[in-house]
């Protein structure tokens, strides 16, 4: 729920003209207890990077249909009250600090956001990488994963320009375009990226294909789709991956998932496999499950459990935890 902190009132010496602009803040705070597979066990408190955010969005009417936006979207470890994934340099604002204009010609933004790829890349595993259910294989291996992004200056999220088209006859597209940012840059700044997505949406069935090249000439493609039949919601997705270095790391993966609400439970299931192109080694395997109970329409208590059958030890992952938007 957004709430309202500033509606400023534009007025001029001829009178005129209250909410204008405004400014909102909303977000959502998450933590529970966690055994993550990948931590050797380790039982504590915490939540999956990014899933504690507090976000200030801006807007101004400038007449004609055309608005003035920011974002700004700060993410927070709630054990400790720090910034996420601060030891790692990352920025105050990483989840999104962005300016822009909006109307009927779509949305742009200049600024740090998540790219037109990593947005939907991951709308088919049911958890959206937050928790130990999680299957996100489509990006794993890639340099701007968004599941376990650490930069501070970033591949693909930073210094970039975002569009957003407007639906026509339920098609859409996206696209991201970032420019390197010194003479001499870091590795990660030292070339242009650009990041494509076109999706379809038709009633309860949406398609959609995306690709990236990110500033150290790695690649991502992926496709996907999802049908609602009320009942429960299914989900596919494939992508290959393709490294420009070093050689024989690139991969493909697949994941399925099936979203089912039952009254004041959501149960999920997910499978994803990742593997190595040149090889076939398999590099995950994993099995998700788990169920949300809704307390209201902003609260939910939630668990999941992962187990990924490609580890050699360590295999299984579990959490429960409370999450509570407004």
């Amino acid at each position: 729920m957004k709430k309202t902190l500033i509606a400023l009132a534009a007025v001029a010496a001829t009178g005129a003209a209250f909410a204008q602009s405004s400014v909102t803040i909303d977000g959502q705070v998450d933590l529970g207890v966690v055994r993550p597979a990948a931590d050797n066990n380790s039982t504590r408190l915490d939540a999956a990077n990014g899933s504690t955010q507090i976000r200030f969005r801006g807007t101004e009417d400038l007449g004609g249909g055309l608005k003035a936006n920011f974002i700004l979207a700060q993410r927070l470890s709630l054990e400790s009250g720090a910034n996420d994934g601060s030891a790692n340099g990352r920025p105050t604002f990483q989840g999104e600090s962005t300016v822009g204009l909006s109307g009927g010609f779509g949305s742009v933004k200049l600024g740090r956001a998540l790219t037109a790829l990593q947005g939907p890349i991951n709308a088919t595993d049911p958890w959206g990488t937050l928790q130990q259910g999680s299957t996100a294989v489509l990006a794993a291996g890639y340099a701007t994963d968004p599941a376990n992004n650490t930069d501070g200056a970033g591949l693909g999220r930073t210094d970039a320009i975002h569009y957003n088209s407007p639906k026509f006859g339920g098609f859409s597209a996206a696209a991201s375009v970032g420019f390197k940012q010194q003479a001499t840059p870091a590795a990660e700044q030292a070339k242009n990226f650009m990041s494509l997505y076109a999706s379809y949406a038709a009633g309860p069935l949406v398609v959609g294909i995306g690709h990236e090249q990110n500033r150290s000439d790695d690649d991502v493609t992926f496709i996907h789709a999802i049908y609602d039949f009320g009942v429960v919601r299914l989900g596919a997705g494939v992508s290959t991956i393709d490294t420009a270095a070093p050689a024989g790391v690139d991969r493909n993966a697949f994941n399925i998932m099936a979203v089912a609400p039952m009254g004041a439970f959501t149960i999920k299931a997910g499978y994803g496999v990742s593997e190595n192109d040149t090889t076939n080694v398999k590099l995950t395997k994993k099995l998700g499950l788990g169920v949300d109970y809704a307390l209201s329409k902003r609260t939910l208590i939630y668990t999941s459990l992962g187990r990924d059958t490609a580890r050699t030890t360590n295999k299984t992952g579990y959490d429960i935890g409370i999450r509570h938007t407004f």
